[in-house]
């Protein structure tokens, strides 16, 4: 059976309803559960808890996107929240506040929905909830136990580096949904003020697959996306 992650809930919060479907729409194409809400002062925070983003502009309501930032991050049950603030106002000392608030990314529309997609990947990655099942990925007849850092493939162990690990974990973790170089070099070799060595991570990556034979097959890689397992 294979693994399916459950990607995540995200909250809308604007009162543009074309971007607001837009966003919607693609975000939902990615594999996200996503609902909106035009009226930043009707969100209700009781409901949020099984939430991992919330994307806001509502920069303009009486109650603003900055005050729901503010609520998000005062309330013990919803301050793991993601948060990214969006808005026309192209004001550094707004992306200054937002941050200091709590938010995690600020961007300006109009914006790219390529660039938006990616943000909100890095920003859920960051905020993913902790797995309730125990710590065995299971993918096709693969089974990869993060305890003990072991893979098994119908029951068979495969021999893995403890890099070649991480990386296969960092993958099953985001089953159909790409993770790029530099994201999978930060994670791996746990430095993100080093100089970021894409060729290393190509060669680990290779490495991985041969040892996983049929399953290593399904390591795919796009050119500026980077690697997925699907």
């Amino acid at each position: 059976m294979s693994f399916t992650p459950a990607l995540g809930h995200i909250l809308i919060v604007d009162d543009d309803p074309n971007i607001c479907e837009l966003l919607q729409v693609n975000l939902r194409s990615e594999g996200y559960s996503v609902d909106i809400q035009p009226v930043a002062e009707n969100v209700d925070l009781s409901t949020l808890q099984t939430a991992q983003l919330v994307i806001v502009d509502a920069m303009h309501q009486p109650f603003s996107g900055m005050d729901l930032i503010f609520d998000l991050k005062d309330n013990p049950e919803t301050e793991h929240i993601g948060i990214i603030l969006y808005s026309t106002i192209k004001s550094e000392r707004i992306v200054i506040d937002a941050l200091d608030a709590g938010a995690d990314d600020y961007i300006v529309k109009p914006f790219s929905l390529r660039e938006m997609v990616a943000r909100v990947k890095s920003v859920m990655r960051r905020h993913k909830l902790p797995a309730r099942s125990a710590a065995t990925l299971t993918f096709a007849n693969m089974e990869a136990d993060l305890n003990s850092q072991t893979v098994k493939i119908d029951g068979a162990p495969v021999t893995l580096s403890k890099t070649e690990f991480a990386i296969l974990a960092m993958l099953l973790k985001n089953v159909n949904s790409y993770v790029s170089r530099i994201e999978i070099h930060r994670s791996v070799w746990n430095d993100e003020t080093a100089g970021i060595n894409e060729r290393i991570v190509d060669t680990n990556i290779s490495r991985l697959r041969k040892k996983l034979g049929e399953i290593g097959s399904r390591i795919v890689n796009r050119s500026g996306h980077g690697y997925m397992i699907s």
